[in-house]
């Protein structure tokens, strides 16, 4: 009997499979509706008639619906969607968040829900990000379904259980539920800037750096793994990079391949229950750029900007790292080195007011303590030609992400993320690996002692 892998199923099936996978888990998901395409908005009447509640009851036509757009998408499809829902009989109501810039934080959060009114049974998020993000937070508070129609293909979040949130000033994953019904139609995806563009494509090279530090986790932790789920992102990520000549000419299927791939990566997370297929030391450094930006009070850059050119400086990172000859006894000593008052000083001089919640993340993981370095350092020099070949496979991918995401006018250095100075990105450099308890490339060059010289690399590379 021949066996079906997730990468041999289609999207639609993706979204109901029950695989009982190798790995040891059952692989599910619960997307109601997907419709990804040229006129997939269209999709939306069928899809309302045939929704359900939380309950199991229909949506009816005397329950209430709510449009939420901001300034920019109430043009692109809010006010089209908006329309689409009255004609059909429904009651509805909308709001347009009146700001030119947003991310998702507890301010905007307060916003929407004090506009959205009590009596709505199903909010219809008309954006991507920041607009997906607060409609899920929103809904997931009310235990009522939301819809995502998307505006432009610039994230990988549209089928994600988990909300990215800056509250406090520390980014952070919130859980949430993942929107019961997902609409990408290429007439409106096609239609972003350039830059949204280019911030999907980077969000999405990301992941060979994700999936590199998922292995390696896995290898030098025990961390569970699943390689079914590892290929399917692989495979994904591959398709994308091969359609970049496409939607630099506004190709619609190249469109459907990149806006497919992003709902894909919410599927494969949901699949394991964490981010790990889609998220390594590239997203905690968009994520710390982020907090960063917040602390000196500016919006900063698109979160898939920041993740693309952060899987920019990684790439270029491992492939040095690559030329260099470790030594493990060095690296031992430099673990038992560890001073932890120097050590938060410096994450104090760093995060600033977001300090506290970061040695949170250190009294739970420990992460520099030198017993633990120590074990990692074994482990990784037990099965240092396994990791070196992960790693090379991983650099022949990722190195090609500056011409992926330059197609499209995308950012690739640090100096051009104009906000931070070189001394600045040092320093995000060092001290990204702090900013969550997850295993990934930058606390692997630290355990092996060369994270200094690495980042000394880095910024020669991109400053002088």
């Amino acid at each position: 009997m021949c066996i079906m892998h997730l990468k041999d199923m289609t999207i639609n099936e993706l979204i109901t499979v029950d695989y009982a996978c190798d790995c040891g888990r059952h692989h599910h998901m619960a997307i109601d509706h997907l419709a990804v395409g040229k006129g997939a908005v269209n999709k939306l009447p069928e899809f309302l008639a045939e929704q359900k509640m939380k309950d199991g009851t229909p949506l009816t036509k005397e329950d209430k619906i709510f449009v939420v757009a901001d300034v920019h998408t109430w043009y692109v499809n809010g006010e089209k969607v908006y329309n689409m829902v009255k004609e059909l009989g429904y009651p509805v109501e909308y709001y347009i968040m009146p700001h030119e810039e947003m991310h998702t934080t507890e301010v905007y959060i307060g916003e929407l829900d004090e506009h959205m009114p009590q009596d709505v049974k199903l909010p219809l998020a008309c954006g991507s990000g920041t607009i997906n993000d607060l409609t899920r937070m929103v809904s997931f508070k009310r235990e009522i379904p939301y819809y995502i129609i998307g505006t432009a293909p610039s994230m990988d979040g549209f089928a994600t259980d988990v909300a990215p949130a800056t509250i406090k000033g520390l980014k952070c994953s919130l859980p949430a539920h993942c929107a019961s019904g997902i609409i990408g139609d290429t007439d409106f995806l096609s239609t972003a800037p350039d830059k949204m563009v280019a911030a999907g494509i980077g969000d999405i090279i990301a992941k060979y750096i994700a999936i590199n530090d998922w292995k390696l986790s896995h290898i030098i932790n025990d961390e569970y793994f699943c390689e079914e789920v590892s290929e399917l992102m692989l495979q994904s990520t591959d398709k994308v990079a091969n359609s970049v000549d496409g939607l630099v000419s506004g190709d619609p299927e190249a469109y459907t391949y990149l806006m497919e791939c992003l709902v894909l990566i919410g599927i494969a997370m949901g699949y394991v229950n964490n981010s790990r297929p889609g998220s390594g030391a590239e997203h905690s450094m968009g994520h710390v750029l982020e907090m960063k930006c917040a602390l000196k009070g500016l919006y900063g850059e698109l979160h898939g900007t920041s993740v693309g050119m952060a899987t920019c400086v990684m790439a270029k990172m491992y492939e040095k790292f690559l030329t260099l000859d470790i030594d493990y006894d060095k690296a031992r000593a430099h673990a038992d080195a560890f001073d932890y008052d120097a050590w938060v000083a410096e994450v104090n001089r760093v995060f600033g007011s977001s300090a506290p919640q970061i040695l949170k993340v250190f009294e739970k993981a420990g992460q520099h303590k030198p017993e633990n370095v120590r074990r990692r350092i074994d482990r990784i020099e037990q099965n240092e030609a396994q990791i070196r070949a992960i790693l090379t496979e991983t650099v022949e991918k990722a190195k090609k992400a500056p011409e992926y995401i330059g197609a499209m006018h995308g950012m690739i250095t640090p100096k051009d993320y104009k906000v931070f100075s070189k001394e600045e990105f040092r320093d995000i450099l060092t001290y990204t690996k702090e900013q969550r308890d997850r295993y990934a490339g930058l606390q692997f060059f630290y355990d092996l002692g060369v994270l200094d010289e690495l980042v000394d690399y880095i910024i020669d590379l991109y400053y002088d």
